[in-house]
């Protein structure tokens, strides 16, 4: 009996050198992080390092069914959280039927946000009640036209990726970073979290908010219809300042 153990035990052993091997190689052959190719800048808002975020799915917007899509990228996110140097971690809370506005709160809703003029399929509201580069509570609009559970994952982590101050990266080469765009909200493009190059971004961004906490940075401003005609699909992130007595 102990031959064959012992050959199992190599084999399994075998098994999981290989594993490893196969992991650390696909590290090393990895493309290099270049901002605008592989890797997004930053310099949007963010949740303050070490937050415990909490993120609710606004009902009947979305069911218990869309949790574990939603999930898939929290987790994701939170593996990579001490990683990023932002070591902030979102909880998820399921069902809610009104918007949280408490410190710490974001909210999925849905809400139409797709147009001709502005092609986003998901947008991220962040409100800051010092009118700062720090999140105090947000919103992530999912446009009703995001069924697939796969693609809301993506949107998902895309968002998630802006919340932490990544940009969008319309020009970086595919499955590079979370931060790319959409090709359509029926199409998921296989990034439920953060790759290795928004980790290394986050960090980065959170070694400047060390430094520096800025002012909230300004809506962008709206595409003149010549611009519209050859735009690239994306969800890139609306701010808006807190509204003093908005009502949710």
């Amino acid at each position: 009996m102990k031959k064959p153990l012992t050959l199992l035990l190599s084999l399994l052993m075998l098994a999981l050198s290989t594993a490893a091997h196969r992991s650390v190689l696909a590290d090393n052959t990895s493309a290099p992080c270049v901002a605008g190719r592989t890797a997004a800048t930053f310099g949007f808002w963010t949740w303050p390092a070490n937050s415990q975020v909490n993120l609710y799915l606004r009902a009947p917007d979305f069911a218990e069914g869309d949790a574990p899509a939603v999930k898939i990228a929290l987790d994701n996110w939170n593996v990579a959280a001490a990683e990023s140097g932002a070591n902030v971690h979102f909880n998820f809370k399921g069902l809610t039927t009104a918007p949280k506005i408490g410190p710490g709160d974001l909210t999925l809703i849905r809400q139409a946000v797709y147009s001709k003029r502005q092609r986003h399929l998901a947008l991220l509201e962040a409100h800051s009640l010092r009118s700062d580069q720090l999140i105090d509570w947000g919103l992530i609009l999912v446009d009703p036209r995001v069924k697939d559970r796969n693609v809301l994952t993506n949107v998902v982590a895309h968002e998630i990726g802006h919340s932490l101050g990544l940009m969008d990266c319309h020009h970086c080469q595919s499955g590079t970073t979370a931060m790319g765009l959409m090709k359509s909200a029926e199409e998921s493009n296989g990034i439920e979290g953060p790759t290795s190059c928004d980790r290394s971004t986050v960090l980065a961004a959170y070694q400047e908010l060390k430094r520096h906490v800025g002012r909230a940075p300004l809506p962008r401003a709206a595409e003149s219809e010549d611009e519209s005609d050859d735009a690239e699909e994306d969800d890139t992130p609306i701010v808006s300042a807190p509204v003093k007595g908005q009502k949710q």
